[in-house]
């Protein structure tokens, strides 16, 4: 079984750590810890339902990559998304469907963001949106420097430093 799973990981460049416990390793390598189960079950058809929406900029790369990967290899993948980006950057095909219905099927490499925006919606987005810079006032909130470990001893937060100020959004 360990072969197989070495193979699998080697023919779709998965980087996975075939040793590590589940618990000691990443949201995003969890997921390719599943479609690894599922590939080596042999599915040829994988319903990936919003992966990206826990992943870094990197593990989405990572994720779109491994995708194109698979479906070289033959595998189809159904991708359900918002994302406009991660559609045109990972999608051969984009079908829209809003409150059930069949709205269109679009090529996403020859249709731009606003157009599949406004597919998924109804109507018209402004993807965009023009505002006038925060001006800061005075601090409420400040952290200086604070570091956190987790339950296992290990650095979850190191040396973060933030201000927040009044009348500032913050995310």
């Amino acid at each position: 079984a360990r072969e197989d799973v070495r193979r699998i990981v080697e023919k779709y460049g998965f980087q996975v750590d075939l040793d590590a416990k589940i618990e000691d390793i990443s949201v995003g390598m969890q997921q390719r810890v599943e479609i690894l189960k599922a590939l080596y079950r042999g599915v040829d058809v994988l319903i990936l339902d919003e992966p990206t929406a826990v992943l870094t900029p990197q593990e989405t790369n990572d994720l779109i990559g491994i995708m194109r990967n698979l479906a070289a290899g033959g595998k189809t993948i159904i991708l359900i998304t918002h994302k406009l980006k991660e559609i045109k950057q990972s999608s051969d095909a984009c079908t829209i469907i809003r409150r059930g219905k069949l709205i269109d099927t679009v090529n996403p490499q020859t249709v731009d963001e606003e157009t599949l925006a406004a597919k998924m919606v109804g109507h018209p987005v402004r993807l965009v949106v023009e505002k006038t810079p925060a001006q800061p006032k005075d601090a409420v909130f400040e952290i200086d420097r604070l570091s956190v470990r987790d339950k296992r001893g290990l650095p979850a937060v190191k040396d973060l430093s933030l201000k927040i100020h009044r009348g500032e959004i913050f995310g």
